[in-house]
């Protein structure tokens, strides 16, 4: 098949070229299968260690087990996921670094780079300090690569997976990262439920201050009001308690002044005023004395046994003074505390007596409207108050939704490199490189190998395949094979290359036929196949001329073992000196075949000479006289001769040397020979240099004596 063409390869040609690449393909394949087996020498085996973990999509709530209602499948799912990937995140990796310790682990640890390696194997140092965060994310990069976090099947199983060159390393790690995530799954829970009860805890404070105020004004109300709310109750009981309320508050506000000027003189240290705050008589006492040790410390001796005593006696007795304004103060303290449960309980009697006596429309109104804005505020606040208690609860009863179902335990084995896995591969990979070269080669790149390959190459039959045979003893070229072994396999290729150009070129009675023998590049053989296929014509008694067209590098004299006067070339540039004494013409001594020959090669253009009228002269002329004119030319692709030949010839034969045409030469040369050649012209190949191996073998009887000449 012509890669360029649209033919399509049968399975046929495909085992005709494998069979053909076969040590191409073996040599690949073994060069493959050693990469494989050296690569599975020096590769550090390392193990892998895996955890399951269970997670429950259906998230818990020990305070209230009818919550942990199941989810619908695509909820449950989409929740797993999230957990799946939460278990991949950098977070729970990096706290199973600080966990194990990985940042200063030889295998995890960051490392020196190869430039700071070079550095310090030539003295320069360290050059600068690594970046610890560099140094950190190298760890975590690393530890990552090392792990595999995969769902098992349709399960709410993840694998957490550790690979590592130590196997109880990869088994620690495994079941730190997962013990890490379920703690951290944990801590989260239990986070969010603080965080929660923090923030009810602030609007906690919001709600109590609310409450207090809306409490504050229901007895607001009914405290401005007394008079008018006495007289629509009707009640005496109604008036009595707000008097004694107002004695309350009245009593409240003494004791409140007392208090603040005990506190006021308690903080100057002023104990007279103190005593005369409180008016307590045990302190007055006291005051007293201390009035009268100043008085007689004003009239004894600074410098005195008795001044020191009197000094002594008076600091005990502000000491004492201090001591009992402090215990008078607590009692006034209480004493407001009880007169303050004595106005709330006024307050509520209040609050009762007037609900349960007859009031007027607004004053309900009023009323109704307070007492509801303090209904809610309670109701918020205890609502607020259980749910923190809720939220305290839960976080002291809190579990994870996942837990460590089964450990990772220390692999029996490497799990890198993968034996197995590698030959497969590598048998995979050689079989499929091997065949891809085999065509690769077959169709682009390698030589003509065989018949059958040349007919793919190139949409031209291919007329004959000329073993690949030594020149006997005492032969100029094998071309002498023709008459020294006729019986020889080599003598019936070009039989068969007569009989197909007969075939397409029928015998005209009274007309020549031109045939001209080229090739894609030099040292193709050409010129031998072209000498072969003359005497093959001539001894078939045809009458044939060989002419050697090859004005750049002339062979034929060479192959016939002559040493002619002039050639061709002298005969194109001076057609008159020549042609009377025909020297440029001479005989193949060992056929009867007629050859013009050339002698030397060309010192000017050769495409000037063979444009000539006189090269198409010649060949007019031979055309009437003889039966066969063989041509040997230049080769296509670096010479430009044949191209000015091709127009002239019947017939085309392209010599291909097996195992050494390049094939887009071959390619490229068919194209220029089929564009050179006139519409009627056809082109046949023959492959030279091929083997005789295989089935041929069985009919070498047929050729008789090969061994000959």
């Amino acid at each position: 098949m012509n890669p360029m063409s649209s033919d399509t390869l049968t399975l046929r040609d495909a085992a005709l070229v494998l069979r053909r690449q076969v040590r191409l393909i073996a040599l690949v394949g073994i060069l493959v299968l050693s990469l494989a087996g050296l690569y599975l020498t020096l590769a550090a085996p390392l193990y892998t260690a895996e955890a399951l973990v269970f997670v429950d999509p259906a998230q818990k709530n020990l305070l209230n087990p009818d919550d942990n209602r199941s989810l619908n499948g695509t909820s449950e799912n989409a929740r797993f996921e999230s957990e799946v990937e939460i278990l991949r995140s950098d977070a729970v990796a990096v706290a199973t670094i600080a966990e194990t310790g990985l940042s200063s682990d030889p295998e995890f640890g960051a490392r020196l780079g190869l430039l700071s390696r070079l550095r310090r194997a030539i003295g320069l140092g360290y050059g600068t300090a690594p970046d610890p965060d560099s140094l950190f994310q190298a760890t975590l990069s690393q530890f990552k690569a090392a792990t595999k976090i995969r769902r098992r099947g349709l399960t709410f199983v993840v694998g957490v997976a550790v690979t590592s060159a130590d196997p109880a390393r990869a088994a620690l790690l495994a079941n730190a990262l997962a013990r890490t995530y379920i703690d951290l799954q944990l801590d989260g829970k239990i986070n969010a439920a603080l965080s929660a009860r923090d923030l009810m805890a602030g609007q906690l404070i919001s709600a109590q201050t609310a409450l207090a105020e809306n409490e504050a004004a229901v007895a607001a109300y009914i405290e401005n009001n007394l008079s008018r709310l006495e007289d629509e109750s009707a009640s005496a009981e109604f008036g009595r308690i707000g008097r004694d309320l107002e004695a309350t508050k009245a009593a409240i506000e003494r004791s409140q002044l007392v208090q603040s000027q005990a506190q006021e003189a308690l903080a100057r240290s002023d104990w007279s005023a103190l005593s005369s705050a409180l008016g307590d008589n045990a302190l007055l006492a006291l005051e007293d004395q201390r009035r009268d040790l100043e008085r007689q410390l004003g009239r004894a001796d600074a410098q005195s046994l008795s001044a020191g005593d009197l000094n002594g006696r008076l600091e005990a007795l502000d000491a004492e003074i201090e001591a009992g304004g402090r215990v008078a103060l607590s009692g006034v303290a209480q004493q407001i505390s009880d007169l303050e449960s004595d106005a709330d309980s006024a307050r509520e009697a209040l609050r009762r007596e007037l609900l349960s006596g007859p009031l007027s429309p607004e004053t309900l109104s009023d009323l109704y409207g307070l007492q509801r804005e303090a209904s809610l505020a309670q109701d918020y606040y205890d609502t607020l108050l259980r749910r923190i208690r809720d939220a305290e609860a839960q976080a002291l009863l809190q579990v994870a939704d996942s837990r460590l179902v089964s450990e990772a335990l220390p692999p029996p084995g490497p799990s890198y490199p993968d034996r197995k896995m590698t030959v497969a591969l590598a048998l995979v990979a050689a079989l499929g490189l091997g065949v891809g070269f085999a065509f690769l080669n077959e169709f682009y790149v390698g030589g003509v190998a065989s018949a059958s390959q040349l007919a793919n190459l190139v949409p031209a039959p291919v007329a004959a395949v000329i073993p690949n045979v030594q020149e006997g003893t005492g032969a100029f070229s094998l071309a002498d094979r023709i008459v020294t072994a006729p019986m020889s396999h080599y003598a019936e290729s070009f039989r068969l290359l007569r009989a197909a150009i007969d075939e397409i070129l029928p015998q005209v009675p009274g007309e020549g036929r031109i045939v001209m023998v080229t090739s894609a590049i030099a040292a193709e053989g050409k010129s031998t196949n072209a000498l072969a296929l003359a005497r093959t014509y001539a001894l078939a008694g045809k009458r044939t001329l060989l002419i050697d067209a090859d004005l750049r590098k002339p062979s034929q004299h060479l192959l016939l073992g002559l040493e002619p006067r002039a050639g061709l070339l002298d005969y194109l540039r001076s057609p008159a000196e020549f042609e009377i004494t025909g020297e440029f013409y001479d005989s193949d001594p060992r056929s009867p075949l007629g050859i013009i020959m050339g002698n030397r090669r060309s010192d000017i253009p050769t495409d000037q000479p063979l444009m000539s009228e006189t090269f198409v002269r010649l060949l007019s002329d031979a055309r009437k006289l003889l039966d066969v004119i063989i041509i040997d030319t230049a080769p296509l692709l670096p010479i430009v001769d044949p191209r000015y030949i091709a127009p002239h010839v019947d017939l085309a034969v392209l010599s291909v040397r097996g195992n050494a045409t390049n094939q887009s030469s071959l390619r490229q040369a068919y194209d220029q020979l089929a564009r050179s050649l006139r519409r009627q012209g056809r082109i046949v190949t023959v492959i030279s240099s091929v083997g005789t191996d295989g089935p041929k073998n069985r009919y070498d009887g047929y050729y008789g004596d090969t061994s000959k000449g």
